[in-house]
């Protein structure tokens, strides 16, 4: 039961309710959360389930955030079950997952860490949570919490809380911002309450309660949101990334990693990076000749975001590529975690598809390279041209 307004002490009912202190929670394989991906399709967050399809195409790879805690860095190619082989496995689930997954060929490994890195308290975002009577969610709440309810924009309107025929009239005072959870309507894991407007429901708020004592922030994290709280844990998810999983990108055309193309044909590019961060890529033809790709006339610049896939040609940029002479053509792309766009020649970055200067082109790996204070990712495709 929680007694809100205030910073609470409340004990959490129900039966099932898994603590999360560190230890009490088996390393299973049984759920995962998707921590980073460079496939598109995949946005972190997704929860995978066992025996659930997960698709890699080759130089693609995924984080995975199990409920123990460890994360699992994949690399495709792969296309298959997420599951584990029958049978004991005695040193623990993941471990065994990755063990059949190289036996498949599969770069799998485990990222050590996650089972003593914690998340700052103050960004838990738990200390305090408000509820917009708006919108259907579901909130995660710890024992410390307090909980509010937000302004609406039409407070004009009369609103009243509801559960189990039991009401509450909520009035916000002409200054307040929020005002405090109504006394006497208690919070318990899985509680499910009613947001009235006007005496039409307007929306449904579910509550999960999750322990504060949580040793582990990839156990905190994964049950958070596998609780259904991802909006409330996609601060504390990117940041689990940025500290475990170096930054990666994804670079495959229309054609696929390994593609043919005629002269003359047109060439259509995808680049997805798993982290936030700022995408520079150029053309190499022959190993001599260089042409910039992207970011020159690119819409907003050079910044991407982790999980978008960006196309070239597409609304960011309309830089048409197309196969040049016979021979092989390789594209090379690097992600800077800062905008490294003022240290870049200016012709880099100025305009598509004019080909760079000689002196340029043959020192485009150690322009990128030489660049201090930034860490960069790289990605190339080869493309044979007949």
């Amino acid at each position: 039961m929680m007694y809100p307004g205030k910073r609470m002490r409340h004990v959490v009912a129900g039966a099932g309710l898994a603590l999360l202190v560190g230890g009490t929670v088996p390393a299973t394989a049984q759920d995962a959360v998707l921590l980073t991906s460079t496939v598109p399709g995949y946005v972190p967050g997704m929860l995978v389930g066992t025996g659930e399809r997960l698709v890699l195409p080759e130089g693609a790879g995924a984080t995975l955030l199990f409920r123990s805690g460890e994360v699992l860095r994949l690399h495709g190619p792969y296309d298959g079950p997420l599951a584990l082989p029958p049978g004991d496995n005695p040193g623990g689930a993941v471990a065994a997952l990755v063990a059949a997954f190289r036996v498949q060929g599969v770069d799998a490994t485990v990222i050590g860490g996650t089972r003593t890195t914690t998340v700052p308290h103050r960004q838990r975002g738990l200390d305090e949570v408000v509820v917009d009577p708006q919108r259907s969610g579901t909130y995660c709440v710890e024992r410390s919490a307090a909980v509010w309810i937000a302004r609406p924009a039409d407070d004009g309107a009369r609103y009243t809380l509801r559960r189990k025929g039991t009401t509450r009239t909520l009035a916000w005072p002409s200054a307040a911002e929020r005002i405090e959870w109504p006394d006497g309507m208690t919070i318990e894991d899985g509680d499910r309450y009613e947001m009235m407007m006007d005496g039409v429901a307007r929306a449904t708020v579910t509550f999960r309660t999750l322990d504060d004592r949580a040793g582990s922030a990839g156990q905190w994290i994964a049950e958070g949101v596998m609780r259904g709280c991802g909006e409330q844990f996609n601060g504390p998810l990117r940041h689990l990334a940025r500290s475990v999983a170096p930054p990666e990108l994804y670079l495959t055309s229309d054609r696929g990693r390994s593609p043919v193309y005629r002269v003359g044909d047109p060439v259509a590019l995808t680049v997805q990076s798993d982290a936030d961060g700022y995408l520079y890529c150029v053309d190499i033809r022959k190993g001599r000749d260089a042409v910039p790709l992207f970011p020159a006339g690119a819409v907003d610049g050079a910044q991407i975001h982790a999980a978008v896939p960006v196309a070239i040609p597409g609304h960011r940029s309309k830089t048409q590529m197309r196969a040049a002479a016979k021979g092989t053509e390789e594209v090379r792309c690097w992600l800077a975690d800062r905008d490294i766009s003022p240290e870049l020649p200016h012709a880099l970055i100025a305009s598509p598809a004019a080909r760079l200067p000689d002196q340029i082109a043959g020192e485009i790996d150690s322009l990128f390279t030489g660049i201090g204070g930034s860490s960069m990712a790289r990605a190339a495709l080869r493309i044979s041209v007949e």
